[in-house]
């Protein structure tokens, strides 16, 4: 249970709401330290997990808890360190924080856990929000590279919500909607082939 991935993991659980907390005290570089830290465990845990063949349910359940946990640290720093420069873009955040509950919720309502895929879509969202991240801290506030961003995070969370939708029992890594699909037609044309 306790393994190095499932410890990179832990590590961001504890951290966001220490991030969160720092943001709430207007602590701008231990946030920023933080958010960027657990963002680039995310991008790790994974690997590991795969290298020292420590995959497991529980691993990938965790990570998706903790991604979210994350997400929203990260959007509570960015609304208290720049929402004067993200008020005219709440209307896309809000977007952003639907969809991405809207893909939780119907997950939890048909598999009873959220889902922890590990798309490709999501991967790329986490290294743009780490980019975006460092980006803010160092060079301030950009308009279109947050935007970006929130559009890779909608994408990702749409994806998440048809994976859900067409597979009919949960699994994690799954990568892709189109591997989803296309081991549905390879299945579906095995049935075929295999019926009398």
């Amino acid at each position: 249970m306790f393994s190095i991935a499932n410890l990179l993991t832990l590590y961001r659980l504890t951290a966001a709401p220490i991030a969160a907390w720092m943001a709430l005290t207007g602590n701008r570089e231990a946030f920023f330290v933080l958010i960027v830290i657990s963002l680039a465990s995310d991008l790790l845990d994974g690997p590991v997990a795969r290298y020292l063949d420590q995959e497991s349910g529980f691993g990938a359940r965790l990570d998706t808890i903790a991604d979210a946990c994350t997400v929203l640290a990260g959007i509570l720093g960015i609304f208290f360190f720049e929402g004067e420069n993200i008020r005219p873009e709440m209307p896309w955040l809000y977007i952003f924080l639907a969809v991405y509950a809207l893909a939780a919720i119907v997950s939890l309502a048909k598999f009873r856990v959220l889902p922890s895929y590990h798309l490709y879509s999501s991967k790329t969202a986490a290294v743009f929000s780490g980019v975006f991240f460092l980006w803010l801290f160092m060079f301030g506030y950009s308009r279109p590279f947050f935007l970006f961003v929130l559009g890779i995070g909608v994408l990702a969370s749409i994806e998440s919500l048809l994976v859900t939708l067409v597979t009919e029992r949960f699994r994690s890594d799954i990568g892709s909607v189109f591997l989803v699909l296309a081991q549905t037609d390879e299945a579906r044309n095995q049935r075929g082939r295999d019926a009398p």
